[in-house]
Order: C-alpha cells, then sequence, then structure tokens
C-alpha cells in the first residue's frame, strides 16, 4: 500500500510492499474460496485463522512459494542485536525464507540470499517465475534524483526488479523489467499459474486511482509484452494493492474502495474464459476485518492460505495468519 499507519504510530512500507501505506516521504512498497467441491472460496464456508508464531513487535507480510514446503515473506531488517534499521526514521523491510510445518506455521527462518545494487533499499513483495523457479521479482524502493515539477527530489519510487539465483550466491544480477517507467512506481509482483502473466501495481499512465492493477504476458526468454490495465471490474479511484492469482482461476487483491468492512480489504475477481474479470466481491469474516487486511496468497490446494492484518489482538506489528477451510 502507501501511506499506512502501524499499531505503534510508525509508518512501514508494507511494499507498495505492504510494503501497503507509509509516511510521506516513500511510497508503500513496498514494497476465495467456491465451495470444496470446486476447491474453492464460498461466502458459506468455514475458516479457522491463526495468528503465526512467527508474529511479534515487526511486521510481517507479502508470503509467496519458492517451492516444496519453502516459503518467501516480507519483515523488518533487523540489527545484529535484533533492533529494527531505519532510513530517515523509516523502518526498512526485506525479504526472509522459511519451511512451512504441518500446521502451516512458518519455521526455520532465516534471510533471503540476495545482492542488490547500492542505489535500492527495502525489499518486498517477491514473486517467483519459471518452472524451476530460477527467477525472483521483487519490489524495491528507489529515490527520485531527478527534478521535475510533478515529483519531489526526495520522493521515493517503488520499482519491480528481476533476479537470478546463481549457486553460492543467492539471488542476483537485478535487472529493472523494460516496460517499467522510472517516473512510475511498481510493486506487488504475482505470476499467473500457468506463467503466462505478471500481474503488479502500478501508478503508470492510464490508472483510474492512487494505483492500479495491471498485467503483462511473459514470452519466451522472458520478453514482455505491453502492460494492460484490468479494468474498473477489478480497479476504482481508490488503491489495489497486492495482487495474487490462485489456481482456483481468480484474482485477488486488497483494496481501500468503500462499502468494505474496514481500511484494507480483501476482494476477489473471477478470470472469465475469455481474460476478463468478473465483478469484485468482498471476501467475508473472519478474512476481513475493520482493520487493514490485505498480501492474501492461497495454498495450491484451495484448502488453505495465508494473509496479513493489523487487527486487534495481534503480536505488534501487522501480522502473518494462515487460514484452513474446515
Amino acid at each position: 500500500m502507501f501511506l499506512t499507519t502501524l499499531k505503534n504510530g510508525e509508518a512501514i512500507i508494507k511494499l507498495f510492499t505492504i510494503v501497503l501505506i507509509m509516511k510521506n516521504t516513500f511510497w508503500v512498497c513496498c514494497l476465495m474460496l467456491l465451495s470444496i467441491s470446486f476447491k474453492g472460496f464460498s461466502q458459506n464456508d468455514k475458516r479457522n485463522i491463526v495468528n503465526l508464531k512467527l508474529n511479534d513487535e515487526n511486521n510481517h507480510f507479502g508470503v509467496s512459494y519458492l517451492e516444496d514446503n519453502k516459503i518467501v515473506f516480507t519483515s523488518n531488517l533487523l540489527t545484529k542485536r535484533g533492533k529494527q534499521e531505519f532510513l530517515n526514521g523509516t523502518p526498512l523491510v526485506t525479504l526472509y525464507q522459511g519451511e512451512i510445518d504441518q500446521e502451516g506455521e512458518i519455521i526455520n527462518v532465516s534471510p533471503l540470499p540476495s545482492k542488490l545494487d547500492c542505489d535500492a533499499f527495502n525489499m518486498s513483495a517477491a514473486a517467483f517465475y519459471t518452472t524451476d523457479k530460477k527467477y525472483i521479482v521483487i519490489t524495491t524502493n528507489v529515490y527520485n534524483t531527478t527534478r521535475d515539477a510533478n515529483l519531489s527530489q526526495k520522493a521515493s519510487k517503488l520499482r519491480m526488479e528481476i533476479g537470478e539465483y546463481v549457486e553460492g550466491v543467492g539471488w542476483t544480477n537485478f535487472k529493472v523489467p523494460s516496460f517499467c517507467n522510472p517516473r512510475s512506481s511498481y510493486g506487488h509482483p504475482a505470476i499467473s499459474p500457468d506463467g503466462k502473466f505478471m500481474y503488479f501495481v502500478s501508478t503508470m499512465r492510464g490508472t483510474l486511482g492512487g494505483t492500479d492493477i495491471f498485467r503483462v504476458a511473459i514470452n519466451e526468454n522472458n520478453v514482455f509484452g505491453k502492460p494492460e490495465n484490468l479494468g474498473p471490474k477489478v480497479n476504482t479511484r481508490k488503491k489495489e494493492l497486492f495482487p495474487f492469482v490462485g489456481k482456483d482461476n481468480a484474482l485477488y487483491f486488497s483494496s481501500n474502495r468503500p462499502k468494505g468492512k474496514g481500511q484494507l480489504d480483501i476482494y476477489k475477481c473471477e478470470i472469465l474464459e475469455d481474460g476478463t474479470f468478473s465483478e469484485a466481491q468482498l471476501l467475508d469474516d473472519p478474512i476481513n476485518s475493520r482493520f487493514d487486511d490485505y498480501s492474501f496468497m492461497l495454498n495450491d490446494n484451495l484448502e488453505s492460505g495465508y494473509f496479513s492484518s493489523a487487527r486487534p489482538k495481534g503480536k505488534g506489528g501487522d501480522d502473518l495468519y494462515y487460514f484452513k477451510l474446515e
């Protein structure tokens, strides 16, 4: 999101990463299921949600699968003493990896091995693509260094970067996709299950509101097509953030549009046979609350998943929750 207030009164880059909504000097970084018989979300399904044990006073969001039971998520960058790292008074975020146990808990957590250029700070909202998961797409923050009447020199822009995995080094050789214009922000990448499209959030020309969801075709040799706005069935004059495409052929995302339950809420649009989208449906309790709910991810089994929330009775910052259908 962009500019969002944490429970402790601080702002975080919830990648764009939730990196959700931050203070004025930053753009957010960041940077459900039909019925059990159809393996999807129904408003009548009963869902159990669990606040994960890894949650603490820091923020956790932006979950994505790496492979098998390995998972990647975003949280605060910490010092060697376990304290939050700050830049200009704003907490930094980075990517972590872990393993999923039988209860859905994320265990054996460690920093995601990676090497970024020095002009980027904050890493969040990652997605992996190609069958061998050799490539990663992340959201980073970059300071605007050009003097432009429409852009503050101190403003931070979000950008997506694609890196490859190099044995013994980690994720490296990051490059900005060809379709990204430095005048706009790009983030919150998501890859369709068939690997044919990348969905993302942007302020690029053609947006209907603060931030819209776009998609771009992934052609052979990782060559991208022309980005397309998903249109008024998905986007509004408000902010749309954190897209995710499940194996139930549906698009999930968060928005602060009117008539929701709270601030950011999670919505679902069916992807129709012609590639267009159905009207967005608000997911019911307990997925949505009167507080920020975002960064939704549905597991391949379509019976469980994760999302982030700033709802009360959490453990500190925005927490990761695991949900499962009964």
